[in-house]
């Protein structure tokens, strides 16, 4: 068994539980953890989280993660698989401005392929990453209601220059925001989720302010 010394950037909702992921201290890439969960897609429970001590990981902690395999797909070439019979060890704490002195703001021309909220199934083949922290400016709180009558949480925001819009928030601490919320600027953790009607939509996992 591997164990992986990371620092956490996201433990946003997937499926009703999380998707963890990160910075590999040794590496400076990124990694996501996930497990063999099909109903969730790969996501981690919140007791996959709690420590031996009964301490439960939280985003910037430093953690040892225990990992059986590099479970990387084309898509998501980030991803291992989380070994559930290990205890993960919180081992420190970072900072955002700590994290970005390993791993700085990533600078490309768009966000994960395009400037729209998803990319199609034929093209996010050519992505070749899924993860990426990006600087925002004008970010835009949009809290809207769907066709099921659940309020979701979307942001509005500018890159490079370039407006993005409806990008599907699930940083949890961003769900009560109030509607119409704006930050001059803010550091974004943007992914790549898993496929829906040929679609594969990106996702604000972790919003820093």
């Amino acid at each position: 068994m591997e164990k992986i010394r990371m620092v956490v950037l996201t433990k946003s909702s997937k499926y009703g539980k999380n998707c963890v992921a990160g910075i590999n201290l040794a590496s400076g890439g990124w990694v996501r953890l996930v497990t063999n969960d099909e109903s969730s897609h790969g996501a981690v429970s919140d007791e996959d989280l709690i420590c031996e001590d009964g301490k439960s990981v939280q985003v910037l902690d430093v953690i040892d993660a225990p990992i059986l395999e590099a479970c990387n797909t084309e898509i998501q070439p980030e991803n291992v698989l989380l070994d559930l019979d290990t205890y993960i060890d919180i081992v420190g704490k970072m900072t955002i401005e700590e994290v970005l002195s390993i791993h700085p703001l990533e600078a490309r021309d768009n966000i994960l392929g395009n400037i729209y909220s998803y990319i199609t199934e034929a093209r996010v083949g050519s992505v070749g990453y899924s993860l990426t922290i990006v600087e925002v400016d004008d970010l835009e709180i949009v809290q809207e209601e769907n066709l099921d009558g659940k309020i979701k949480t979307k942001v509005n925001f500018k890159y490079n220059d370039t407006q993005y819009e409806d990008i599907s928030v699930t940083d949890k601490d961003f769900y009560s925001v109030e509607n119409g919320t704006q930050y001059d600027n803010a550091i974004l953790v943007v992914s790549i989720g898993t496929p829906y009607n040929g679609k594969y939509y990106k996702f604000v996992s972790a919003i820093y302010v």
